[in-house]
């Protein structure tokens, strides 16, 4: 393609730190990253004043005033596309030198400065697979024809993007030879919610949602082998209804707490990755539709918010809202993965001990989840917890601790995260005890009864009401569903559970299920389907209530765990059996 002849041949190496540094301070702009830059031309409600960047499109003496006031001023280009054509109808490329000097020439006088900042808006078809056709591909090599021809002359140049831009193949090498000389500045739209969406989730989700979008419209760029520091982010602030921006959002104090929230994600995000900038749009009124009294109210939200109260005291200035800087925000405490709505903390040193354990953080952190939740639905008194234990020691290493602990150390698990497990295991017993399912039909219970012909039952009295006899203290127990321990007794006797100790008595010899009569093989068959059914519930009720303390968590690079059951007895299978 021919734009990839003009890359080759006129690559140009970027200026070291050192004189980018120099660049800015000849503009007034601070070396810092990230740098913040917000539209200030035409009526914008953007102050001037000492540590603002107006981005200003026109005018020689209203921009010398800003700089007077102690802003500094960059040039934002609203003319790119007259200077280097569209993509049916590129503009000569014999042009395209002569226009660049034209542009450098008008954004020094602009702003004030030598090697100034341009912001070029915007890119057309970025979206546009490979192959391109003819004039598009001449589109795009004037564009960056221009951009090199501009940083050639001393500017630094930055582009627009706002559809997402198509990287696979000869498009990745345009994207990578553009991100050579000029920063790409991707332009933020939240439309799946939009604001009224956002503001409705709450502080919490809405700004996990908004960092989470802003990360991924860096990635996409960043995966292609674009450094972060050549990229930027633009955010919308326009009333236009849908435009991006406010949308329709009342009151004013929502749009304000949407504003605050979407300025602490883009602090967030740019320091995470340490991208070049953050743009603002959207702070200028082109339309009556557009007019908006709650813009200059919004404007120092967005400032305050992002900068800080020296750059505009919004609590006062701009009505009441809520003016938490820390609602919702990834401030968590040293060691701690997770924050959940009830208090309750996932930490690091435990996701990564049960990563040792199963082999995957993912896995690990499902799980350390759902005994959190487990945890909080269903405490556990010691005792309880404690004959699960000598259930499981019983059960699967004949009472000897000893082979137990060994067996711990071989599946590299803890004696307290095993404990953790095995008591998270008895409240879940707790919890299946509360569902009621539906009775099973006929034909469950006649393939219960053919499959499980073979299975032990015994007809047995308790102490108190049990999991294993359908929550009753008489009844016939399937084998598979307790500790075998109650098929040896040959008297009344004490028997550890994964539900705890009981007094168990029993009423016969233990039977095949196939010996027993008619009605009581079907009594059997329901206790046992029916505790079936409650464990099929679990699932469910779990992923709910999982999602509902995920709504509300704070996790550590928004990397909240997967919800969902996470059977621990496939990587121990001891662990299923007490």
């Amino acid at each position: 393609m021919k734009w990839v002849a003009v890359a080759v041949l006129a690559v140009l190496a970027l200026p070291g730190a050192a004189a980018r540094a120099a660049h800015l301070a000849a503009c007034g702009i601070p070396d810092t990253q990230p740098l913040w830059f917000d539209f200030a031309g035409g009526n914008s409600v953007i102050p001037a004043k000492p540590g603002i960047i107006d981005a200003v499109a026109s005018g020689t003496d209203i921009p010398a005033q800003m700089r007077a006031k102690g802003a500094a001023t960059v040039f934002f280009d609203l003319n790119f596309n007259n200077r280097i054509g569209t993509t049916t109808k590129p503009a000569d490329p014999s042009t395209i030198a002569g226009a660049a000097q034209r542009e450098y020439d008008y954004a020094v006088q602009v702003t004030g400065c030598s090697t100034p900042i341009i912001a070029e808006n915007e890119l057309f078809g970025a979206q546009t697979p490979t192959p391109w056709s003819a004039t598009n591909a001449q589109y795009r090599a004037n564009a960056l024809a221009l951009l090199q021809d501009l940083a050639a002359l001393g500017a630094q140049p930055g582009i627009t993007i706002a559809n997402p831009p198509y990287t696979d193949g000869d498009a990745g090498d345009w994207w990578r030879a553009v991100s050579k000389v000029a920063i790409l500045i991707r332009q933020v739209y939240f439309t799946s919610p939009d604001s009224k969406g956002l503001y409705q989730e709450g502080p919490v989700l809405a700004s996990r949602r908004m960092r989470e979008e802003m990360r991924g419209l860096v990635t996409d760029l960043a995966d292609i082998g674009i450094p972060a520091n050549r990229i930027a982010l633009e955010l919308q602030f326009q009333s236009v209804l849908g435009e991006g921006g406010r949308n329709g959002l009342e009151p004013a104090s929502a749009w304000f707490e949407i504003v605050k929230l979407e300025a602490l994600a883009a602090r967030e995000v740019a320091t995470e990755f340490k991208i070049q900038g953050i743009w603002s749009w959207g702070w200028a009124t082109y339309s009556a539709a557009g007019s908006d009294p709650d813009k200059p109210h919004a404007a120092c939200v967005w400032l305050w918010a992002s900068r800080g109260k020296q750059m505009c005291d919004a609590p006062r200035f701009a009505g009441p809202f809520d003016t938490s800087l820390t609602e919702g925000q990834l401030d968590l405490p040293p060691g701690i993965r997770c924050v959940l709505p009830d208090g309750q903390t996932i930490d690091r040193n435990s996701v990564g001990r049960m990563t040792t354990f199963t082999g995957d953080p993912g896995v690990a952190a499902s799980a350390l989840l759902e005994l959190a939740v487990l945890r909080a639905e269903a405490p556990v008194a010691p005792e309880l917890a404690a004959s699960a234990l000598r259930s499981l020691i019983d059960t699967s290493f004949g009472g000897s601790r000893a082979a137990y602990f060994a067996a711990l150390e071989r599946v590299h698990l803890s004696r307290a995260d095993a404990q953790a497990i095995i008591t998270a295991r008895v409240a879940r017993d707790f919890v299946e005890d509360r569902f009621t399912p539906w009775p099973p039909q006929g034909s469950e219970v006649s393939d219960f009864l053919t499959t499980y012909a073979g299975q032990s039952v015994r007809r047995v009295a308790t102490n108190a009401p049990a999991p294993w006899l359908d929550g009753q203290k008489t009844g016939w127990v399937v084998q598979s569903l307790v500790s075998p321990r109650l098929f040896l007794l040959t008297g009344e006797g004490t028997i550890d559970t994964w539900d705890g100790p009981f007094d168990v008595k029993p009423l016969g010899p233990a039977l095949p299920l196939a010996l027993l009569s008619a009605s009581e093989a079907r009594d059997a068959a329901l206790h046992a389907l029916d505790r079936l059914a409650r464990a099929s519930l679990y699932g469910g009720w779990l992923a709910n209530e999982e999602k509902t303390q995920l709504a509300g968590a704070i996790c550590l690079g928004d990397n909240v765990p997967e919800p969902g059951a996470v059977d621990l007895s496939a990587f121990a299978p001891f662990l299923g059996t007490a």
